[in-house]
């Protein structure tokens, strides 16, 4: 096949290459590659072929102790290229294609030109010293040529709603059929009579399955009534009636026996609990094992005070180990968390999967070429683009770009790439290497010119969780920037500041640490308050607090409603104990300057020191170990949860003997803790 390539085409193959107008000119006086009738034989799609493999059975299989990255002579040898200039050549426009040097016209040929060339290999890649500068676009093409073809293929399709009318909505029969989410949009009785109207005639239905979706529904609306005394036995006789029809694995059969089983905690009644929370373990993938199985490890310690084996919670830390609960469960069975951890050698990586060029193993190929030849800035982009577009699914390929990600700096995906890892490893282990690309530091020194009277290794946990350190992150609500502030809040601090300056990340610290001091300063230092209300909002939180007392505030936080905050929650102070740990481990100066300023600090976590606390010293203060114990206050004996607090009328004779608390689960004794419900009755 012979291609005529005019002078006036000025980007063109110049040794069966793509090079742009730039390189092009440095090199016409050299040699003859511009001339009038230049005529290029572009290869046989057969000779191209020989291209599609890798050379060897090399995948850069290691461990996280041993990896290192290809350097650039095993990365030629890997490819097979024999005509280094050529090469180099290429390499620089690879390159330009992906840093955008190139103009638009120049981007423009250049793509005509790799199209001819190797626009036909759909799957594999013919990798060789001419191909490579078209690596990256045929890659950009494949990705939007399959995203196109996933939209068109994802036509809307129509379903089914029924729309009930006000006075539909209150007659339950309407609900039969209804799925638990279709159910809760349109169940969501506005006063308290009505509450109670619907609750009295779902006890009609509740053991009809056909009806599980609105009495799951109804469970979860009645929680908005609480600390009224009708609504924790209505949820209970609701939920007994009903509890056959939520099989596992089925929408929302966790949800519901975690609610009601952490309902039953608070209110005095962790037998009960126990049989509940046990069902959320039955899923084929539980969404919230941790907080099950943190909460049943708590009931079985309770009835062995002094025993150092817990089934739950050493299931626990070997599934979750570096959680809140995990940490929490290992500062109560006496074993410092950082124990929890294996060593970097158990933890596999490998940089290929397969012996062809695909795209898992081009886009890894480019970026280990970048780096070797210490092209950073394209590195940097590389990882950008790859951030966004892949679709890897080799856990021990997503590992390595976790750990490339970090490499250049670029945060945000190196801890996306770990969120997907968990995804394909469940449960998976954690090395003090991982723990570090979980924990990144940067803006650290900024962080701490800015908190003043806030601890900023609290900051720094907020930052991590909120943006991941992107100070471009911009979220559906509008929030902007490192520490995701709204611009109406930023304007309530700072009048004249614009939407856009919440980009600059000093600017978007200054305040938001002034928007978290001010409300440390509203909730008197209480962490866990203010992060729900930074990401609930304070209304929001304000309901929640009317609720439930805080006396177990672990307990108050995994009963939270929104699933979103009670995770954001655990995870923020996950993120402060970790960071503190691993900044205390630094001896340079400026980790000793945090550390000095986190303890000076007038706002931090009375919890997460104690646990730290614990981590330095073989045993707690009183102080210290009387905050971490209060994980086993199970109700509350002044509460007026029920009219009778010695034999609620709602417990059947089977439940009533369930109904104990224990100092030995042999020996259980009567409890008279019966519910943490705040003591109004009175709906506020």
């Amino acid at each position: 096949m012979h291609v005529m390539i005019k002078k006036k085409n000025i980007l063109i193959f110049g040794i069966l290459i793509l090079v742009p107008v730039t390189l092009l000119q440095v090199s016409c006086s050299s040699n003859t590659i511009l001339t009038e009738n230049l005529e290029l034989t572009l290869p046989e799609q057969k000779q191209m072929l020989s291209s599609i493999k890798r050379k060897n059975d090399n995948f850069y299989v290691s461990n996280l102790k041993n990896y290192s990255p290809p350097k650039e002579n095993q990365l030629i040898d890997e490819a097979q290229f024999r005509n280094l200039k050529l090469y180099n050549e290429s390499a620089r426009v690879l390159s330009d294609w992906v840093l955008r040097n190139l103009s638009q016209k120049e981007r423009i040929q250049m793509s005509r030109n790799c199209d001819a060339l190797v626009g036909s290999f759909k799957n594999q890649f013919p990798l060789n010293e001419q191909t490579l500068a078209c690596a990256a676009w045929w890659l950009e093409k494949k990705n939007n040529d399959e995203s196109a073809a996933a939209s068109r293929a994802a036509s809307p399709q129509s379903t089914y709603v029924r729309n009930l009318s006000s006075k539909q909505k209150q007659d339950l029969q309407n609900y039969k059929g209804m799925s638990f989410s279709e159910a809760f949009s349109q169940m969501d009785p506005p006063t308290l009579s009505q509450a109670q109207r619907l609750a009295n005639s779902a006890l009609d239905y509740a053991s009809d399955c056909s009806y599980s979706g609105v009495s799951s529904a109804l469970i979860l609306r009645l929680e908005s009534f609480l600390p009224n005394k009708f609504v924790y036995p209505a949820i209970e006789k609701i939920y007994t009636k009903m509890q056959k029809c939520l099989l596992p694995d089925a929408d929302p059969s966790e949800k519901i026996h975690l609610r009601v089983g952490l309902l039953r905690l608070i209110s005095g009644y962790p037998i009960l609990a126990k049989d509940a929370l046990e069902k959320t373990l039955l899923e084929k993938d539980p969404g919230e094992s941790s907080r099950s199985l943190f909460w049943l490890g708590a009931i079985y310690q309770k009835s062995k005070p002094n025993s150092k084996e817990n089934p739950y919670w050493q299931r626990l830390l070997k599934e979750n180990s570096i959680s809140l609960h995990a940490i929490l469960a290992s500062q109560q069975l006496g074993v410092d968390p950082i124990n929890n951890l294996v060593p970097d050698e158990d933890i596999s990586i490998q940089a290929r999967d397969s012996n062809g060029w695909s795209d898992d193993n081009l886009e890894a190929f480019i970026f280990d070429l970048f780096r070797a030849r210490n092209d950073m800035s394209a590195a940097t982009e590389w990882s950008n683009y790859v951030g966004r577009t892949s679709s890897v699914t080799n856990p021990n390929m997503i590992l390595y770009w976790a750990l490339g990600h970090n490499a250049v700096r670029n945060y945000r995906y190196s801890i996306f790439m770990l969120g997907r890892y968990g995804k394909y490893i469940k449960n998976y282990p954690v090395s003090k290497t991982m723990l570090g690309l979980h924990f990144p530091k940067p803006y650290l020194k900024e962080i701490s010119d800015y908190s003043e009277d806030v601890d900023p290794i609290f900051v720094l946990s907020l930052v991590r969780q909120e943006s991941a350190f992107d100070p471009y992150a911009r979220s559906g609500a509008n929030a902007r920037g490192l520490m995701q502030v709204l611009p109406s809040t930023a304007k309530s601090i700072k009048r004249k500041i614009t939407s856009n300056q919440l980009y600059d990340p000093e600017m978007n610290l200054e305040v938001g640490v002034s928007y978290l001091s001010r409300l440390l300063k509203r909730y008197d230092g209480r962490v866990e308050y203010v992060l729900a209300a930074y990401n609930a909002g304070a209304s929001n939180l304000d309901k929640w607090r009317d609720r439930v007392l805080d006396n177990n505030m672990m307990l108050f936080c995994d009963f939270m409603p929104f699933k979103e905050t009670r995770s954001y929650v655990s995870l923020i102070l996950r993120n402060y104990y970790w960071y503190s740990r691993i900044i205390s481990e630094r001896e340079d100066l400026f980790a000793k300057r945090i550390q000095q300023q986190s303890a000076k600090a007038r706002w931090k976590s009375d919890r997460v020191a104690a646990l730290l606390s614990f981590s330095w010293k073989s045993d707690l203060e009183v102080k210290n170990k009387s905050i971490l114990d209060k994980i086993y206050i199970f109700g509350n004996s002044n509460s007026n949860i029920t009219s009778n607090n010695s034999d609620p009328s709602w417990l059947n004779e089977d439940t009533k003997n369930k109904n104990k608390t224990y100092k030995n689960i042999n020996d259980e004794i009567e409890s008279d803790e019966k519910t943490a419900f705040s003591n109004s009755n009175k709906l506020k």
